[in-house]
């Protein structure tokens, strides 16, 4: 059982980890590509934030995820947008 609960965390690990490269990836190209310069700490503001709206909840959940914390950064970090 110890086994099992040490490859389930440890798998819950790798998938984080993936989950947050997508994550950072995808902010930073919607930063790009709207021509602004991601102020420090937004991206793993939002990443984070993804991370626990996703926690245990499954694909079909992705879309909401990203609209909340979007909408969370946005509030936090619209301040400090700067274009390029």
């Amino acid at each position: 059982m110890l086994i099992t609960t040490a490859g389930s965390l440890a798998q819950a690990a790798d998938d984080s980890a993936e989950i947050k490269k997508f994550c950072m990836a995808s902010v930073t190209g919607a930063m790009s590509q709207a021509g602004l310069t991601l102020p420090e700490g937004m991206g793993d503001f939002t990443c984070s934030c993804f991370s626990k709206e996703m926690n245990g909840k499954g694909i079909a959940f992705i879309i909401q995820a990203q609209k909340i914390c979007k909408e969370r950064a946005a509030e936090k970090y619209e301040p400090l947008l700067k274009t390029q």
